[in-house]
């Protein structure tokens, strides 16, 4: 019988310090660096297109970040790259880091096969510790359905589902409202669509 080896476990500077010389983004969650695989075309397309149509809408009100802005969650002790962020008011940055901050409004991840269960449990559980975050949002590519999870005054998050590429998804914490064929423009589903 082997021993296992464990794992090196990293803190937030040694992290933050090997993702600046990394050529691959990676993510920090509590001690382990996880290393992220690239995306396909359909997965940039969307964050593209939702990136142009949040900053026409928000032009003045919001900043928005495609997937290089990382995301600090305290309370977890990790560090994720959502694929759009959203912040409205002055940018708290971790450590006074540039790249990372702590306070997004809305989060945006695009769901991938190898994502999805980490996006919908492990992550929005710990994006819910974010007191500035008011919406976290799910794209699927294989279909046109856009998933909202939106905290409610009292703290509790409710769930909406906009479906079908004729349809629009309203996005109450910034006051915006997209249409699901400008969000999927130019993305060639795999499946057929809803």
């Amino acid at each position: 019988m082997t021993a296992l080896t464990e794992r090196k476990k990293y803190t937030p500077a040694e992290y933050l310090a090997l993702e600046e010389s990394a050529e691959s983004k990676s993510e920090y969650w509590n001690g382990e660096i996880v290393a992220m695989s690239g995306a396909k075309i359909d997965h940039q397309q969307i964050v593209s297109n939702l990136t142009v149509l949040l900053v026409n809408n928000l032009k003045g009100r919001c900043r928005v970040f495609p997937s290089e802005m990382k995301v600090w969650v305290k309370k977890r002790n990790k560090f994720f790259y959502s694929d759009v962020t959203v912040i409205c008011d002055k940018p708290n940055f971790y450590k006074n880091r540039r790249d990372t901050i702590d306070n997004p409004k809305l989060i945006v991840e695009v769901l991938s096969k190898s994502t999805v269960s980490f996006d919908r449990a492990e992550k929005f559980l710990s994006y819910q510790t974010l007191e500035s975050l008011d919406e976290y949002v799910l794209i699927s590519q294989d279909k046109a359905l856009v998933e909202q999870y939106i905290k409610r005054e009292d703290g509790n998050w409710i769930y909406k589902a906009t479906i079908g590429l004729e349809s629009s998804a309203t996005f109450p914490s910034v006051k915006a409202a997209l249409s699901l064929n400008e969000i999927y423009d130019l993305v060639e589903f795999e499946e057929e669509i809803l």
